[in-house]
């Protein structure tokens, strides 16, 4: 026994245990098999308190399908679940809903052909309380072999529920609730393409409010906010089950009647309208009486297509509101009905293509030193028959046949041509433009400025945008947040015609603007009238304690700047100092002027 003792030894000893390591390989391993032990538990540690539901599932065997093999905390906690209730479950367990049910059908299908899955579903808690789950299966291999697949659990109810708010607000009107403009757009092209397929009748009833401005200027903002609630709330009760009531914007309302039988129950609908609306409304205990102007327009008869049952709607509700009928439907003869507006539509239309639309510029001098650095942008209209057009001629006719976006597509891109080319020229003349109440409210128009700016190099400080009171209030909300993403641009606001609308003193606080302009009706009074002196100097100082500058306009004599001056006031514009001029007549005013110092 002896003698076989040492081969006996030998015996046990395999390839690896005959070969020494040397000291530092064998520390390398240790360290080596530490690390991997501690990322095991990090690993392990960052799968318990993950709040994200994590299980390890077993793979399926022919017919037999996975078995739950480990969950971490997160998963218990968000099914409400002891883990030793779910260990060995099948993916039942996840709880997705009977009406859901054909998405565990899948999940269950790409499982049995070693598919990763991923869906979202509705789920039920133990307790039976359902949330939003958003889940992936992966498969887990080993050599090409699968050994498990690993679920990833997720309850989005919160993110959904915040996705889903953000596209309400997008699509509905913050004060009343009703879809908006672009909702309204949206259901009804649906609507058309709906009545083409059925051929049915289709009806677009626009409105907006009689003495509407009457109640905010005698009663305030609010009271006009309380009331416009009011109608919307009237005009769904009106509504069958399909009808679609919008607002679209200050007292402009929509309806879409998607089956109107004939114009004939369509009128039944608009009468049915005015009469509820005319009677009286009670804010805060106060009755206030409104009534309505409606138009029509139908499908097939007026427009096959959104825009033009828009447009034409709009149009036959200018005409009712002319004819004071109450309602009207569209009438082909209603575009050209009063020659100084609507026969302009189609003239208008192709006035930038003909390149009849012109610029020109009036002065704005600073009171302390006479110098002039900026002008108002005012745009006309040289028509061939007409002759030279200011805006109040076709400004507003553009804003209610939607052309008023062209008009100002083309004033930011010719203005801010004329405003690098005079900086080339040495002379860095800051530009003011008066944006309508309609291009205010479109989302777009912050987009349209920056491209303008970027595509003529002009730093936004050198752009002023002109807005009016009565196209604030329009709608507060949707004109605070523009102006604040203007503002955010670096671009100047100024509020116009300051004094004529009926903005509140706390909705003036919280503009950001750059510049109140009193209206010229005041200052062309300041000298004569005791009662417009007032105003004047009382909007001066409100201004400057607003940390706002102050330019007057309609400045006529130089009595009135004289005493402008005294007031305090930074600006100021008006026929004494410079009618408005062309780009050209601009400059060799400035050259004979010596750049407008104070004569």
């Amino acid at each position: 026994m002896s003698e076989e003792a040492p081969d006996a030894v030998m015996s046990l000893h395999t390839p690896w245990t005959t070969v020494l390591e040397s000291a530092e390989g064998l520390q390398r391993k240790l360290t080596e098999q530490r690390m991997h032990s501690e990322q095991l538990r990090l690993l392990g540690s960052a799968i318990h308190v993950t709040a994200q539901g994590i299980a390890i599932l077993t793979p399926a065997v022919e017919a037999v399908g996975p078995r739950i093999a480990f969950v971490n905390d997160g998963f218990c906690a968000m099914y409400e679940r002891r883990r030793e209730d779910i260990i060995g479950q099948t993916p039942q367990i996840f709880g997705i809903i009977e009406r859901h049910q054909s998405i565990l059908e899948a999940l269950l299908q790409h499982v049995f052909e070693h598919r990763a899955f991923e869906a979202e579903a509705t789920a039920r808690r133990a307790g039976g309380a359902e949330f939003e789950l958003d889940l992936q299966l992966v498969p887990i291999e080993d050599d090409g072999q699968l050994t498990h697949w690993v679920a990833f659990l997720r309850d989005v109810t919160a993110t959904k529920h915040q996705v889903s708010s953000l596209r309400h607000q997008a699509m509905h009107d913050a004060l009343t609730g009703l879809p908006n403009r672009t909702l309204l757009f949206d259901v009804l092209e649906k609507a058309i393409e709906t009545a083409r397929t059925n051929g049915s009748l289709l009806a677009l009833l626009l409105m907006d409010l009689d003495r509407f401005k009457e109640v905010n200027d005698t009663f305030g903002h609010h009271f006009g906010d309380a009331l416009l609630k009011q109608v919307g709330f009237r005009l769904q009760n009106q509504m069958r089950g399909g009808d679609v009531v919008s607002r679209l914007g200050g007292d402009e309302f929509a309806v879409v009647l998607p089956t109107t039988a004939d114009a004939h129950s369509t009128a039944i609908t608009a009468r049915r309208i005015l009469n509820t609306l005319e009677q009286p409304f009670v804010v805060e205990g106060q009755v206030l009486e409104v009534g309505a102007s409606i138009g029509i327009a139908l499908y097939p008869e007026h427009g096959a297509d959104a825009r033009t049952l828009l447009r034409r709607a709009d149009v036959a509700m200018y005409a009712a509101k002319q004819k004071q009928s109450g309602y009207s439907f569209h009438r082909d003869d209603d575009e050209s009905r009063t020659p100084d507006q609507l026969s302009l539509v189609v003239e208008l239309r192709g006035a930038i293509e003909r390149n009849e639309l012109e610029l020109y510029y009036q002065p704005k001098l600073h009171m302390r030193t006479g110098i002039m650095t900026r002008c108002e942008v005012l745009m006309r209209w040289n028509h061939p028959k007409r002759g030279l057009l200011a805006p109040v001629h076709f400004i507003p006719l553009a804003e209610r046949t939607g052309l008023i976006r062209s008009l100002t597509d083309w004033l930011l891109d010719r203005a801010l041509s004329q405003c690098r080319t005079w900086q080339d020229a040495g002379a860095p003349i800051h530009m003011a433009l008066n944006i309508s109440a309609k291009s205010l409210l479109d989302q777009a128009l912050p987009t349209k400025v920056q491209s303008a700016l970027d595509r003529w190099g002009v730093d936004p400080r050198f752009l002023k945008i002109e807005i009016t009171e009565s196209s604030i209030m329009a709608d507060p909300a949707h004109a605070l947040a523009i102006l604040a993403m203007l503002q955010s641009m670096g671009v100047r606001l100024s509020v116009d015609d300051f004094g004529t609308g009926y903005s509140s003193l706390t909705h003036l606080r919280e503009l950001p603007i750059d510049e109140i302009k009193i209206d010229k009706s005041f200052v062309m009074g300041l000298t004569g009238n005791d009662a417009d002196a007032a105003i004047v100097r009382t909007v001066i100082d409100l201004g400057h304690n607003l940390g706002k500058q102050v330019c007057a306009e309609g400045v006529e004599d130089e009595a009135t700047w004289n005493r402008l001056a005294d007031l305090g006031c930074d600006l100021a514009q008006g026929y004494w100092i410079a009618r408005p001029l062309p780009a050209e007549e601009l400059m060799a005013w400035l050259v004979r002027t010596s750049w407008g110092l104070h004569r």
